[in-house]
């Protein structure tokens, strides 16, 4: 501000005159006098302009400094990263150029082929590990990739010692701004993949085949719609099956039409006499109805309460109609317990033996001229009714009149007719709950539950007046005759001493008929 003073000053100095006011203004009317004034004011608005201006780009420049280095600093990192990730991976990885020569490998890469990275730099990958009995496969996919496209294959690559690798080859073009620069390529070494598949392949067909060869009947099933109906049924009958189906009987039949058979193998079609699957699987409710109803409910109850095995007797009814028996072994597959979506059931076939027992059974409780039950078989019969609270029970004891003279004169076949033919007209005048029995030669006993004094008489009578009538009508050469006795056993009374009562009676009517002739 002291500028435009001197100037002024030095102006009035020039023209002698002194200073004061009306002079200072005279000489402020000169233009050049204002422009000189104001100039250091408007150099000092620039200056000051010139500075801010100054501070922003120094202050940018900071900033940018700054931004430089960080970016930089996170592609270093980036960088350090993926190097890391590249020289750690399992997987070989390598870079190509567009003329598919090598640029870096991975460690992987040189572990799993055998190079050293300096000996493998700039040279063709395809002649260094391309399969050399099919180099065409090779060339496709570097002729693939080169054109832009993804490739993406299985195949072998030769090693540097010459072996061959099972790879899954990965080709991937590298573009840059639209620029194609190269090609990254991807192996992975799948050999031990690819030998736990073939074992697994061959383990699954040696399965298959002694799925299908099996002499035991097999199947397998799918149940994980009856899982699902259990499972309703443990939410609404607090899981008990037996209850449930005690209330709803009709819903039984749900335990065979929920199961899906999956596969069978050839025992299975010949056990149950199917053609195939399909015809086993459209009469499964029939195969399946014969065994008692109670069996079928404790196997599924038991899957309800978390068994996974188990093994029971049942009966089955095969497409012929024949009644078959087995010792079916049932296991739900392990990882399948939650939905029971692959349950395998072992059949095997004991009809025959299941029938030789029950024949041994049948013959050690029956008579094997009358078809009968023997001595040993009524007496336990009786040591049961006697223990039982079941009062009245009524026994008859016989005794044919002539059948050691039939054995004389006709031979024992003869007698032996003759006995079938007397404990068949005695089996006709009996209840299905009424027991006869050959108790000794020509001897038998007969045991009626629930059959009062008045009414054994009756039944005594009865076979008596059958054996006339089959008398009068028999074609044989002989006749038979039985003496009969009777007795009841009541409250208080014992089997033994009523036993004894009718067989004194039976003695009594034999001997009669002799006096009588």
């Amino acid at each position: 501000m002291f500028f435009p003073f001197f100037s002024t000053y030095i102006e009035l100095g020039k023209f002698g005159l002194p200073l004061n006011f009306s002079n200072f203004m005279v000489i402020q009317q000169n233009p050049l006098l204002w422009i000189i004034d104001s100039a250091i004011l408007i150099l000092g608005y620039f200056g000051y302009q010139v500075g801010i201006r100054q501070q922003k780009l120094v202050f940018q420049a900071k900033n940018l400094e700054d931004l430089v280095s960080e970016r930089s600093e996170e592609i270093l990192r980036q960088k350090i990263f993926y190097e890391a990730l590249i020289d750690k991976s399992p997987i070989a990885i390598v870079t190509l150029d567009q003329d598919h020569s090598v640029i870096s490998v991975n460690p992987a890469f040189q572990r799993i082929f055998g190079y050293r990275s300096d000996e493998i730099m700039g040279k063709n990958l395809d002649d260094l590990v391309g399969d050399p009995d099919n180099m065409q496969e090779a060339a496709e996919i570097t002729k693939g990739v080169i054109a832009g496209k993804t490739m993406h294959e299985y195949g072998k690559r030769r090693r540097k010692d010459g072996a061959l690798v099972d790879v899954e080859i990965l080709g991937e073009p590298i573009d840059i701004d639209g620029k194609r620069i190269g090609v990254l390529g991807l192996y992975r070494d799948i050999t031990i993949e690819k030998k736990a598949t073939e074992d697994l392949q061959n383990s699954e067909e040696r399965f298959r085949r002694m799925f299908e060869d099996s002499p035991v009947a097999l199947r397998l099933e799918d149940c994980s719609k009856l899982k699902q109906w259990t499972s309703k049924i443990q939410a609404s009958s607090n899981g008990d099956l037996h209850a449930f189906l005690n209330d709803h009987p009709d819903q039984f039949s749900t335990l065979c039409e929920s199961r899906n058979i999956i596969s069978v193998n050839l025992a299975t079609l010949s056990f149950f006499k199917a053609q195939n699957k399909k015809s086993l699987q459209e009469n499964f409710c029939t195969v399946l109805s014969e065994g008692p109803r109670d069996t079928h409910i404790d196997i599924v109850q038991a899957f309800m309460n978390g068994e996974t095995s188990l093994e029971k007797e049942l009966i089955y009814k095969s497409l012929d109609g024949v009644i078959k028996y087995a010792i079916t072994k049932i296991t739900i597959l392990p990882g399948f317990e939650d939905n029971w979506s692959r349950v395998l059931f072992s059949n095997m076939d004991i009809t025959e033996r299941k029938l030789s027992e029950e024949r041994l059974e049948y013959i050690s409780f029956h008579d094997m001229i009358t078809d009968v039950f023997n001595r040993s078989f009524y007496e336990e019969e009786m040591k049961r009714m006697e223990k039982s609270r079941l009062r009245p029970v009524s026994i008859i004891v016989g005794d044919m009149d002539n059948l050691k003279g039939i054995n004389d004169k006709y031979g024992h076949q003869a007698g032996d007719k003759a006995l079938k033919l007397i404990a068949d007209i005695m089996k006709n005048c009996l209840r299905a709950e009424d027991l006869i029995a050959r108790i000794g030669g020509d001897e038998f006993g007969i045991l009626l539950p629930n059959v009062d004094e008045h009414l054994v008489e009756k039944v005594k009578q009865r076979i008596l007046d059958q054996v006339e009538i089959s008398n009068r009508k028999s074609k044989n050469d002989f006749s038979v005759n039985i003496s009969l006795g009777c007795g009841t056993v009541k409250k208080d009374d014992l089997f033994k001493d009523v036993f004894k009562h009718a067989d004194t009676q039976m003695y009594k009517e034999k001997q009669r008929k002799k006096t009588k002739d």
